[in-house]
């Protein structure tokens, strides 16, 4: 049954959606019908004859009204009736002159030329002679690179026809032969493009014989030969890197710009340390895929490497390399290629380093040869070999007299140390020897190092930026700036709104700009006072600032502009300009193109808080119903009701709506409705209509 009335209702819809149609048709046909006779129609007045119809004479005849003629003020007084006419400021205009005719052209020299010339004149340049030459070819002599080749003749050397046919036609003898084709780019100049790049390694000698002929005729008289020659083998990469300290059996590898024979080329290749050599063989498969080697590989071009290792007199590979020496690779002048024949004529090398003894270097405060150690420096230990993280811990480094904030840390052959320190003290650096590096090595012996600390030098800051939110459990507003070597403080103190925040944002960007758009504070100067600051040579100290006061209630708004009365220098613009907000409401938002979803907490437990009145500033507008119904003069129809009734089938409930977690698990939501009102409900959540038009400054969300 159902089925049956959705059927009907929708033959029913179709029909009422075309009936207008048919009807707006019928009326186009009937227009343009009576356009296309009204356009057959001469022009002018036109007469038509007819046959009578008899007793046409004794038709009645219907007399003109009865009527009496207007006086004029009748007629003043009718036409007083109709509106005014509108009139517009540009209904008068001057008469539009045109601004007149051009000036008649100058005249000028008049150059008698004889039409048409003389033929004795010049005419264009037209090699008319009866030899072919070669214009120009590329490439010549010695080439990094050689991907094409080509001629160009001074004559035609082919008809104009098609590719296949013009290719059938190459007067260049190319030795030794390259893999691809010939092309002709016009009819005088013919390209080889080769099917990857000429060969390297390679003298490639190119020859145009005498006796060739040109399309219309002529001949080359002599041979035309010329050479280019592609280089022997160049090393791009190598592991390890000039200066690395690796370990004893440590896999070298080596790749090139060409393709190479691994057997032949390691016949040129030694490595020594101090002037003695070094046995090599090539590194097995299994071997290429220990340590770095994997990387080194797959970033190499096939069959453009090799990789080798050191060897013992018995053919082992344990520590094949001598310990704490300098290890020199060296490509043989004679290297050969796999692509061509010619062989490297300059010798080619790379030098690295093994690793030696775990030993202590030097200790810095902050870095080498620093001759003024600022208490707030970080100090660096430095060592030979890179440090075990694994097997590394604090208890190794040693300081006396303690650093309070101790943080340490390796990294590479570095010891990091940072902490507060003390101005105008002597620390004592102990280093145990049970540190070890990645070779699993010791410390060669216990190390110390002593470093002094200067004088601080004069410092002020706060935390948190330009927005700083008061902890809301305290009994006394108050704020820190943290100090050393300051006496006082100018604190200057304003009052402020939430709808200041955006003209505060401004300020603090261009508070230092020295131009003329410097931005005024915002709110009212309550406080401008010089504050003594805590006292501690070379020390940072906390000097907490009373804002009790300015608050009400504890509550409330203001910013602080806080300037040291010592500077460090000329160029030093220390100055803490920050809002301090003092609430217990914890706001945050969710905001999407169209609404705003508000979330009220009590900052002090995390619990939703009830009866907060959230509002947009500065073009938010108060909250509608989100209600809306449109008025009809009846009641509706059934075919309307019908309608919806067919389309509700399409809807989703809000039960078969879900959430799900990574795992697949059911979360419980919740559905929040729009707001009727700008305070919270019990689940300080408020979903606000976000406002329709831009404001001059970005919109503010406002809890009170």
């Amino acid at each position: 049954m159902k089925k049956t009335i959705s059927w009907l209702l929708f033959i029913s819809i179709y029909l009422s959606s075309i009936a207008p149609l048919a009807q707006q048709t019928h009326a186009q046909v009937l227009e343009k019908t009576r356009e296309t006779r009204m356009n057959d129609l001469p022009d002018g007045l036109k007469f038509s004859l007819s046959e009578g119809v008899e007793g046409a004479e004794n038709r009645e005849q219907t007399p003109p009204a009865n009527a009496d003629k207007l006086s004029e003020n009748e007629t003043s007084s009718l036409l007083q009736r109709l509106p005014k006419i509108k009139t517009d400021d540009d209904d008068k205009k001057d008469f539009a002159k045109r601004a007149g005719s051009l000036p008649a052209p100058k005249t000028g020299k008049k150059i008698p030329v004889k039409f048409p010339a003389d033929e004795s004149n010049d005419r264009p340049n037209i090699n008319n002679s009866q030899t072919l030459e070669v214009v120009r070819f590329s490439p010549e002599g010695d080439v990094a690179l050689a991907p094409d080749l080509s001629v160009t003749f001074s004559h035609p050397m082919v008809a104009v026809t098609s590719q296949e046919g013009a290719a059938q036609t190459v007067p260049v003898q190319l030795t030794p032969s390259a893999e691809g084709k010939w092309r002709w780019l016009g009819t005088k100049t013919l390209m080889f493009d080769t099917t990857t790049r000429f060969r390297m390694a390679t003298k490639y000698t190119a020859r145009i014989p005498a006796g060739t002929k040109a399309a219309t005729g002529q001949v080359l008289q002599k041979d035309v030969v010329w050479t280019f020659t592609t280089p022997p083998p160049k090393v791009e990469n190598n592991y390890p890197s000039n200066g690395a300290t690796t370990r004893r059996d440590e896999i070298i590898f080596v790749s090139f710009d060409q393709q190479i024979d691994p057997k032949a080329v390691i016949e040129t290749i030694s490595v020594t340390s101090n002037g003695k050599g070094i046995p090599i063989r090539l590194a097995t498969d299994e071997e290429l895929k220990t340590g770095s080697l994997p990387y080194y590989v797959k970033n190499a071009k096939p069959n453009r490497w090799l990789a080798f290792r050191a060897v013992n007199s018995d053919g082992g590979t344990e520590n094949a390399l001598p310990a704490d020496s300098s290890i020199r690779v060296t490509v043989e002048k004679g290297t050969p290629s796999a692509e061509g024949p010619l062989k490297t004529t300059s010798v080619q090398s790379f030098w690295f380093k093994t690793y030696g003894a775990m030993k202590f270097i030097s200790g810095n405060c902050g870095y080498q040869n620093n001759k003024e150690c600022s208490p707030f420096e970080n100090w660096v230990l430095r060592f030979t070999n890179s440090i075990d993280t694994e097997t590394f811990d604090k208890s190794m480094i040693k300081i006396s007299p303690a650093v309070e904030g101790l943080n340490i840390y390796p990294s590479g052959n570095y010891i990091y140390i940072q902490g507060v320190k003390k101005g105008r003290t002597t620390y004592t650096v102990s280093i145990d020897d049970s540190l070890k590096d990645i070779y699993k090595q010791n410390l060669q012996e216990p190390a110390k190092v002593i470093i002094k600390t200067g004088s601080a030098p004069p410092s002020l800051y706060a935390q948190g930026g330009t927005m700083v939110v008061l902890d809301p459990t305290t009994k006394k507003p108050s704020f820190s700036v943290y100090s050393t070597n300051q006496p006082s403080a100018r604190v200057k103190v304003y009052k402020v709104q939430p709808q200041d925040w955006s003209q505060f944002q401004e300020f603090w960007q261009r508070r230092n700009y020295d131009d003329d758009k410097k931005v005024s504070m915002p709110g009212t100067l309550v406080s401008n006072e010089l504050i003594k600051l805590e006292q501690k040579p070379d020390e940072l100290v906390e000097t907490r600032i009373d804002l009790a006061k300015y608050m009400s209630g504890g509550f409330g708004n203001v910013v602080l502009d806080i300037e040291p009365t010592v500077k460090r220098d000329k160029y030093d613009r220390t100055r803490i300009t920050t809002w301090v907000q003092s609430t217990n409401i914890g706001l945050d938002a969710f905001v999407d193109s169209q609404e705003l979803v508000g979330f009220a907490t009590d900052l002090q437990t995390g619990k939703p808080l009830a009866g907060v009145q959230l509002s947009i500033y500065p073009n938010g507008s108060g909250v509608q119903s989100s209600e809306f119904r449109v008025q009809s003069s009846g009641e509706e129809s059934y075919l309307s009701q019908a309608w919806n009734w067919v389309w509700s089938w399409s809807e989703t409930a809000d039960k078969e709506i879900g959430s799900f977690d990574e795992h697949g698990r059911v979360v419980e939501t919740e559905t929040i409705e729009k707001a009727q009102s700008n305070v919270t409900p019990a689940n300080g959540i408020l979903r606000l209509p976000l406002p329709t038009n831009a404001a001059k400054q970005p919109n503010l969300l406002i809890a009170k």
